[in-house]
Parts: C-alpha cells; sequence; structure tokens
C-alpha cells in the first residue's frame, strides 16, 4: 500500500506542476476552476464558490480578487436582493478559459498517448471504483 500511495503522490503532483506551467502565461489551477464553476453555473456568489471547491472564503476572496484585476470576473449587484453581490465571467475570462482548456485537453492527449484504448477504459474503471468506495463519501 505504501507503494501505491508513493506513486499516486508522485502522478499526482506531476500532473500538477505540468498543468500549472501549462497555466501559467494565463491563470493559475485556483483561477481557473473558479472561472469554470462560473461558466458551468451562472452568476454566483462567493461563498457558493467556496462551499463547492471545499476552501475557505478567504481563499476564494483572493483567488476573485485577482480575477477582478485580469479583467476575467466581474462583480455585480443581484437583482433580486442588493445586497447580494454575484461574480459573472467576462468575454475576456470566457477567452482565456477556452484557450486553457485546449491546452489542458492537448496535454492529457499527450500524456496518454502511449496508452492502448482498453487500457484507459480500465483506468477510468479503476478510479469510479475508486471514487465509489471512498470512505470520506462528501
Amino acid at each position: 500500500m505504501f507503494e501505491l500511495e508513493g506513486l499516486f503522490r508522485s502522478v499526482f503532483r506531476m500532473m500538477k506542476s505540468d498543468i500549472r506551467t501549462i497555466f501559467g502565461e494565463f491563470i493559475s489551477n485556483g483561477e481557473f476552476r473558479v472561472l469554470q464553476l462560473i461558466r458551468e453555473n451562472g452568476a454566483l456568489k462567493s461563498s457558493e464558490i467556496s462551499k463547492r471547491m471545499e476552501v475557505s472564503a478567504s481563499h476564494i476572496t483572493s483567488i476573485t480578487d485577482t480575477l477582478v484585476e485580469k479583467g476575467y470576473i466581474t462583480r455585480q449587484r443581484s437583482n433580486e436582493d442588493r445586497r447580494v453581490v454575484e461574480l459573472a465571467v467576462t468575454p475576456e475570462g470566457v477567452e482565456v478559459l477556452a484557450q486553457c482548456e485546449e491546452k489542458k485537453s492537448h496535454y492529457f492527449q499527450q500524456l496518454f498517448q502511449t496508452f492502448e484504448k482498453e487500457e484507459i477504459e480500465h483506468l477510468i474503471e479503476l478510479f469510479e471504483k475508486l471514487m465509489s468506495s471512498s470512505v470520506r463519501k462528501s
């Protein structure tokens, strides 16, 4: 089991580092995920993003401040409740997200190019099995 744990750590650390390098000229991994969440769900409150990403509100504030500075998201008052501030993706944010998604997709295609189709399908099955047997169960 220790060998398996070590391999998991090494593989995911490598992938995270590679993706950080790929996104480096654009955004961080956290900024990427926040942009994805907002694009997929429409305007969101910071507290919603924090909950979905399972990180602190202060962490999301830091990320969203950076995204606002870069012009990738805006803060706007809710039409239903003016006290509520919602975050929305700008056209520039949509564009940078599309570029990053394309680069990330290319990275994974390259990473798994030596795998046979059946090996990838088996790997997916194993990860799904691992997720369904998770001790944590969110």
